[in-house]
């Protein structure tokens, strides 16, 4: 019956699911003279929401007429004029950037302040955040973040004192951790996997929530710090597959569909290794047979169940981690502000992931509360099999985009 209940719920969501998670874009602006020079970079996947109707326009093409469209600047109350087109190409690691010149009125740059207004990706993500970074003069430099309901921004580049502008990334970076993970659907199935896989119950989720946490924390300091850099296209793959992982042997019986189904699931990533080999790109021939491995030893003297949440938690949280990472890597603050924006970060994740945790332990309590029996019966193997469809939908879709 669970089968079927996979069918139908993948089915249903196939059309949703596609706003997997929050995208993301940044602009580094830089002052010269009366000028104005921004690069623009986006992940190749979030340019591909831009294709409309079937149009398979070039990826470069598409990006570069997002950017002229939806990106503004003005100085001292005066517009800028953008001068040419801008000049898109594929960078690496799945990315696609362009880079564009504004002329602005003389003398304005100097009055300041510089405004910069982004819509870009608004009509297909309405959920997009926006970084912008602006460097002036010496080691002057301002940020913000925007979004659809505060797409424009004032910046003026200033040199601060270290405790105030610690002070400042650390506060700034609360509310955009918070949003990061309420934002991303993927993250939020992920926690209610890991509480469909606790049971439910406090003394076990408390483990569960502390092992992702650390997991989390520590490769999201390593990629924000560059001593790792994960490729944004695998990390979201993989993300999808941690949640059709956990959620599989979440909701009744798991413990034995894990062992009907490991077989065939590590079959099936060995078969994807050996696309691999043959198309080596991002995601390589190791990290399939490194998860077929994982799979196919999992049921076989691995910790289980509701016991399994915690030390399962810690290894997929490092991998959400990376995920998490991408919010701040966009800035490409100095180091010194790059630590409190960091702890900012993981301050603003933890409160939303506890947040979620609330929410779903009062629904719970609710359904055990009022419940019918048949209710009570079902719910768990329900969500466990909405939630591992989510999760398959997102693994398949985002490892194809990667792979090919």
């Amino acid at each position: 019956m669970i089968r079927w209940l996979v069918v139908a719920a993948a089915l249903a969501m196939a059309a949703p699911a596609s706003a997997h998670t929050r995208s993301q874009s940044a602009s580094h602006w830089t002052i010269r003279g009366d000028a104005l020079d921004v690069r623009v970079e986006a992940a190749a996947l979030d340019v591909t929401r831009l294709y409309a109707d079937g149009a398979r326009a070039p990826l470069n093409d598409t990006f570069a007429n997002e950017v002229r469209a939806n990106l503004i600047a003005s100085a001292a109350g005066r517009a800028c004029t953008p001068v040419g087109a801008p000049r898109a190409q594929t960078g690496g690691e799945g990315r696609v950037n362009a880079t564009w010149r504004f002329s602005c009125p003389p003398g304005a740059l100097a009055r300041g302040p510089i405004t910069i207004e982004s819509r870009m990706f608004h009509d297909v993500a309405p959920s997009h955040l926006h970084f912008a970074s602006l460097e002036g003069v010496g080691a002057a430099r301002a940020e913000a973040v925007l979004i659809e309901a505060r797409p424009r921004a004032d910046l003026e580049p200033r040199v601060e004192p270290a405790a105030q502008t610690i002070w400042q990334a650390f506060s700034t970076f609360i509310p955009i951790g918070a949003a990061h993970v309420w934002g991303g659907l993927d993250h939020v199935a992920f926690i209610l996997s890991l509480l469909l896989l606790s049971g439910g119950r406090l003394r076990a989720v408390v483990p569960a929530a502390t092992g992702f946490t650390l997991g989390h924390t520590l490769t999201l300091g390593l990629a924000a710090l560059n001593v790792i850099r994960p490729d944004s296209g695998t990390i979201e793959a993989l993300i999808g597959f941690t949640i059709a992982f956990v959620a599989l042997e979440a909701g009744g019986e798991g413990a034995a569909r894990m062992r009907a189904w490991a077989p065939w699931i590590a079959a099936i990533l060995c078969a994807a290794a050996g696309a691999a080999f043959f198309n080596w790109t991002n995601l390589a021939m190791l990290v399939w047979l490194g998860l077929a491995l994982f799979v196919f030893a999992y049921p076989h003297g691995f910790p289980r169940g509701p016991n399994a949440t915690p030390w399962l938690a810690s290894i997929f949280g490092l991998i959400h981690g990376c995920g998490f990472a991408g919010a701040l890597g966009e800035l490409e603050l100095p180091r010194q502000r790059l630590i409190s924006a960091l702890a900012g970060f993981n301050i603003g994740v933890e409160l939303a992931q506890l947040t979620v945790i609330a929410a779903a332990l009062a629904l719970g309590w609710v359904v055990r509360r009022w419940g019918g029996a048949c209710v009570l019966a079902w719910a768990p193997s329900l969500a466990a099999a909405c939630l591992f469809a989510i999760g398959l939908y997102w693994f398949a879709g985002r490892a194809l985009v990667v792979q090919f």
